[in-house]
């Protein structure tokens, strides 16, 4: 009887350490041993836990323990946890190993400057290609004297006309289409310029007509000086002196215009008195 009786106080002293641990979150108790109970963390002595509660987890009834221990599985979602890398997985919570750094550049091989080693692209690529433009050629002008005008006188001879011609440039674009630099590579002449022809005069006629003048205002000079000896023009006054100057004064006389221009305005003036006496 008193066995019996020491076996039921026995039992009922240790029935709290089998439900609620005594102080902390098992720290006195071993430590968590990863076992949910009720949505309480059980310790490893077996007892439970009155304070640290089963969070982020889930709660499995054990087949190897009694029916009121449950095991706490950690749930954790595998991937790449680097905002930075190219296969960043927002959801993941356990870094895997598998993130791939970003690489730069032109990730387009149909591009003049394709980066093979390239993953994201950076709004680089190049693309090449030629375009074909008509081109006008401007005409010429030439010019040719024609003595039977007059100086100073044009007249188109042939009317000039632009030519054209294909030009072939290589073009350097972006992913828009916009055009970054252009490199002539040939150009084709399609149709010839033609040449424009300007005739210019080079008759001067008012310095023929003023000789012409001068020459006749010589001749009439001459003859009144000669007709009139005792006359009061300048080649009276000439005829009066010596040889050696006479000559002299006959050159300048007849080079320098001017006294002639005198002479005649003088003969002029004598008609008029003559007239009116």
């Amino acid at each position: 009887m008193k066995k019996v009786v020491g076996c039921i106080l026995l039992i009922i002293f240790l029935m709290p350490l089998n439900v609620y641990a005594q102080k902390g979150c098992c720290s006195w108790h071993g430590g968590v041993s990863g076992v949910c109970r009720n949505g309480y963390q059980v310790c490893n002595d077996g007892t439970t836990s009155p304070s640290c509660t089963c969070s982020g987890g889930t709660t499995s009834s054990s087949s190897s323990s009694s029916s009121s221990r449950q095991v706490y599985t950690p749930s954790y979602t595998y991937g790449c946890t680097d905002k930075n890398a190219i296969n960043y997985n927002p959801n993941a919570n356990k870094d895997d190993g598998s993130c791939i750094a970003k690489v730069l550049g032109c990730t387009d091989q149909n591009a003049k400057n394709y980066n093979a080693s390239a993953n994201t692209n950076d709004n680089s690529c190049r693309y090449e290609k030629e375009i074909i433009e008509t081109e006008e050629i401007k005409y010429s002008v030439k010019y040719v004297d024609n003595e039977n005008m007059i100086k100073g006188e044009e007249r188109t001879k042939t009317k000039g006309v632009n030519g054209e011609k294909e030009v072939t440039y290589l073009v350097i674009v972006d992913a828009d289409g916009k055009e970054i630099s252009r490199e002539k590579k040939n150009e084709t002449i399609t149709k010839e310029a033609t040449t424009e022809i300007i005739e210019r005069g080079t008759n001067d006629s008012s310095s023929t007509t003023f000789g012409i003048l001068w020459i006749i205002c010589l001749i009439i000079a001459f003859y009144q000086a000669f007709k009139h000896k005792d006359g009061n023009l300048l080649l009276n006054k000439i005829q009066k002196q010596k040889n050696g100057t006479k000559v002299v004064l006959y050159i300048l006389y007849v080079f320098t215009v001017i006294p002639a221009l005198i002479d005649v305005v003088k003969i002029i003036i004598n008609k008029i008195k003559n007239k009116k006496n």
